[in-house]
């Protein structure tokens, strides 16, 4: 990327994924605001701006995405809302990461995986983020056992595992991640 290049990522997912953590994650501080618990921490699609090697990162945090229409059609609206943000500053996305709970495969999940698939399959990368992941032994682990479930065209998505806990017993888990 060139001096002025920005690379702008989209981080979505259900509601208490853990997204502010992967945003602090990728950044490798604590810009966001972010719970252990199930609590909500971020309200409303937000944007954060870092410099990692000397590349400027936006990253575009999509809040309370949750329980897609079983008509794909009736999800507009609601995507518009939490897309407006990222379209109103005329953002150009360059990735997209799907954080999920590693624990369980949901329905949900997939079925929220899906449409976001759909929408951007074609035009931008997206990455499986599969966060909570610091009681595996090898996180890794987690997608050797679960891959398969996310059907023949999603099996081979990029993926990376993850642990957003950070503190004493997983800092080491945190790093690798």
């Amino acid at each position: 990327m060139g001096d002025d290049a920005v690379l702008t990522v989209m981080v979505l997912g259900e509601i208490g994924v853990g997204k502010s953590a992967v945003v602090n994650l990728i950044v490798g501080e604590d810009i966001t605001r972010d719970s252990p618990d199930a609590e909500v921490c971020t309200n409303h699609t937000t944007r954060y701006e870092a410099t990692m090697e000397s590349t400027k990162v936006h990253i575009w945090e999509v809040s309370r995405f949750n329980q897609p229409k079983k008509d794909p059609k009736k999800n507009a609206p609601d995507i518009e809302e939490k897309f407006r943000p990222i379209l109103e500053a005329k953002a150009s996305v360059n990735v997209v990461l799907f954080c999920m709970r590693g624990q369980k495969l949901t329905s949900m999940t997939m079925q929220i995986f899906k449409l976001i698939h759909g929408i951007f399959e074609k035009c931008i990368p997206i990455v499986l983020v599969i966060n909570h992941l610091e009681r595996e032994r090898d996180m890794q682990d987690w997608w050797r056992r679960n891959k398969s479930k996310f059907g023949t065209g999603l099996s081979g998505a990029r993926h990376v595992c993850v642990t957003g806990v950070r503190d004493a017993r997983h800092e080491g888990k945190w790093r690798d991640s």
